[in-house]
């Protein structure tokens, strides 16, 4: 589902929520006259205005208790001369008389939550959320919403009994409703609908960011915006109509309050970690730490008190919060006025973040209830958002196709004088290091990237080499190099040197080119030796070594001679990877790791082929053969049998030699030119009759 989507269905049912419901005008002195109320519209009623409220009274009600009118909603820390309750701890009864038509029918009731717990009485029927009492001992608290069905006619009275010892706040912060069976169903069924559509939408747009950023990890501020979409998505059912206590009816109130209080915290910090991430360094990086830190103090100092004494401090914490929030709005109003890309869109979604979330705050303040307003200004932050990532992935594309343009551009104007230095050092590498003329190449240039290296060698050349007459050998060399070179960069790859008959070719697109480069040199060897058979010559036979990792290209030499070249581990593994070729007999060999990266890895026919260490490291380095139909029959047999071939590597690797042997046998039974095979019996024989120590790893060593 698009994010448009979700937010046209989120506004679908906030939009029934609100016409399933309409203010009561006429709830004064304890009363209402709902007698010749339009039923049958399917509207429930708030009931706002004022009630009769007997303080310091549960149960039954003496006939001469005394009462005063107060607003409801309302706490009683708002109204504590009217409630005879100071400091919002206390209790008391609640009771509204309702005129009703002469006939019968189904109505429902449907208080949220209250605090910090209450008891609701309609005729004979009685429904509780937690357990009121007239002390700290006896009263449980709860923040669970209640609803109940009961048939009256003529009149009502709802009698609502409120206890509080657990929280700052107590009384009716939010109004009851009051409507039909069918009217107050559908207007909880539209509340929690958005709630879960919410929830829903929020976890799959934090999972999305995680996603990209698992692929992109420079972008920071996709795991920060994940994390806070998914930490606003574990506090939605925490708030509002508290769907928790749909999935876990017994969750304890500590925690809820617990949860609702601490993920503004934790929100908080997030969206300042995702805006250091969107725009870094605009914001102190010592500020956000320092706030990280004050937050970690909160989270813990709420586990260890109780909600009444930190809920006490609610003033204080929303006033930091429109504090902070008002200093973020300033650093990026001064963005904006820098002119930082996509600010000006950010900061509009962020004062649509803001003025949704302050009107909650100040709704929580004055005791009015809750609005659905920050839901709705979250989907709209969702579309701000969406709208940057959007801008950014075309800016980056717009940029590199303007790279495009402006090296084509480069290369005419130098073109006479690089066309001949070009040939030495790639243009690719001059790219790579930041230059733009090899005028520019200074020693010591250097640049540390991610890239996949490629060893290509042919195993029969100095065979060759040593059988024909010396005019001969640079011309069969080249004869043979001249058809790696396209292959190449046909796959957006450049070679940095030549080492006789070894090619050292390198890649920055990723693994799926460098795969598919030797891919073609394992096609265009299979047509030139057509040619040479033709001619009687020796058919060649090219091992590959593919291995991806950190690299660092750079010039070295001195003043007078310079060269280019790249020095890193990969350069070294990719080379002892090309030099296990000729022993397995394989065409291609790359490491597990590297092959991992490639982005359509179920198109491409590979088998693992060995656990290998390193000489003198001891990183354990597992390398798979990748195989390529079609090209001749061992291949293809090796596709046939390689999932039998790989479970009985697996059981070499467990020291199962006899289970291995059977399965090598049987794969080698099947195509005896698999040398793989064939070495794995041999070692499975060995083992075997020798025996493994209890340090056994099934791993290699390389020798040479």
């Amino acid at each position: 589902m698009t994010l448009f989507k979700r937010i046209t269905l989120g506004l679908v049912f906030l939009t029934m929520a609100c016409q399933l419901m309409t203010p009561s005008e006429g709830v004064t002195s304890g009363s209402l006259d709902l007698s010749s109320f339009p039923w049958k519209t399917g509207k429930a009623i708030k009931l706002h205005g004022e009630w009769k409220f007997f303080p310091h009274t549960l149960g039954e009600l003496p006939p001469d208790a005394s009462y005063a009118l107060i607003p409801v909603p309302a706490l009683w820390n708002e109204v504590p001369l009217r409630s005879g309750i100071e400091n919002g701890k206390g209790y008391g009864t609640y009771i509204l008389d309702i005129l009703l038509p002469h006939e019968s029918q189904i109505y429902s009731l449907y208080l949220p939550e209250v605090r910090t717990s209450f008891r609701v009485t309609v005729g004979n029927r009685v429904v509780l959320s937690g357990y009121p009492g007239p002390n700290k001992q006896t009263t449980k608290p709860s923040a669970q919403g209640q609803s109940f069905t009961f048939a009256a006619k003529d009149k009502i009275q709802i009698k609502i009994e409120v206890s509080n010892f657990h929280h700052k706040e107590g009384g009716l912060p939010n109004a009851p409703l009051f409507g039909t069976a069918e009217a107050i169903q559908n207007y909880i069924l539209a509340e929690s609908t958005m709630d879960i559509a919410l929830t829903g939408a929020l976890f799959m747009f934090g999972l999305y960011h995680f996603i990209l950023f698992f692929y992109r990890n420079k972008q920071r501020e996709a795991f920060y915006f994940g994390f806070f979409c998914l930490v606003f998505a574990l506090r939605l059912p925490f708030v509002g109509s508290k769907t928790i206590y749909a999935m876990f009816p017994n969750i304890p109130w500590e925690l809820v309050i617990y949860v609702e209080y601490a993920s503004v915290f934790v929100l908080g910090i997030l969206f300042l970690w995702f805006v250091d991430g969107l725009f870094p360094r605009f914001i102190e990086t010592k500020l956000i730490r320092y706030f990280s830190a004050f937050v970690q103090f909160i989270l813990v100092y709420g586990l260890i008190i109780k909600p009444e004494f930190y809920t006490e401090f609610e003033v204080v914490f929303q006033v930091l919060g429109v504090v902070y929030a008002v200093f973020l709005g300033i650093r990026l109003y001064q963005m904006v006025v820098k002119g930082l890309p996509d600010s000006h869109i950010f900061f509009l979604g962020y004062l649509i973040l803001f003025f949704g979330f302050v009107y909650d705050v100040f709704l929580a303040y004055t005791g009015e209830g809750e609005s659905s307003l920050s839901q709705i200004a979250v989907f709209l932050f969702f579309g701000v958002q969406s709208t940057i990532v959007t801008l950014r992935t075309a800016r980056t594309f717009r940029k590199k196709v303007l790279l495009k343009e402006e090296f084509e551009t480069i290369n005419e104007q130098f073109i006479l004088t690089n066309r001949f230095y070009a040939k030495f050092i790639p243009r690719d590498f001059l790219t790579h290091l930041g230059k733009e003329s090899i005028e520019e190449v200074k020693l010591g240039d250097s640049s540390e990237r991610e890239m996949t290296v490629l060893f290509a060698d042919i195993w029969e050349y100095w065979d060759i080499i040593y059988s024909i007459p010396l005019e001969n050998r640079i011309l069969f060399t080249n004869s043979y190099l001249g058809r790696i070179g396209p292959c190449v960069r046909k796959n957006n790859g450049f070679i940095d040197k030549y080492i006789g008959s070894a090619v050292m070719a390198l890649f920055d697109g990723g693994i799926q080119n460098s795969i598919k480069a030797a891919e073609d040199i394992q096609w265009e060897l299979e047509s030139y030796n057509e040619r040479r058979r033709g001619f009687g010559y020796l058919p060649l036979h090219a091992g590959i070594g593919i291995h991806s990792g950190d690299t660092m290209l750079g010039i070295l030499g001195e003043e007078e001679r310079l060269e280019s070249t790249v020095i890193s581990d990969t350069v070294n593994l990719a080379s002892r990877i090309q030099g296990l070729t000729k022993k397995y007999n394989a065409r291609i060999l790359v490491s597990l790791t590297s092959l991992m990266l490639h982005e359509d890895l179920d198109t491409i026919p590979y088998r693992i082929l060995d656990f290998v260490r390193v000489k003198g490291k001891q990183e354990t380095v597992m390398i798979a053969e990748v195989l390529i139909p079609g090209i001749d029959s061992i291949s293809d047999q090796k596709i046939a049998y390689r999932e039998q071939f790989e479970a009985a590597i697996f059981d070499y690797e467990r020291a199962d030699f006899a289970s291995a042997l059977n399965g090598f046998r049987e794969v080698h039974k099947n195509n005896p030119d698999d040398i793989a095979a064939q070495i794995y019996i041999e070692r499975c024989e060995y083992y075997q009759s020798a025996g493994v120590g209890e340090d056994w790893d099934g791993v290699s060593a390389w020798e040479k």
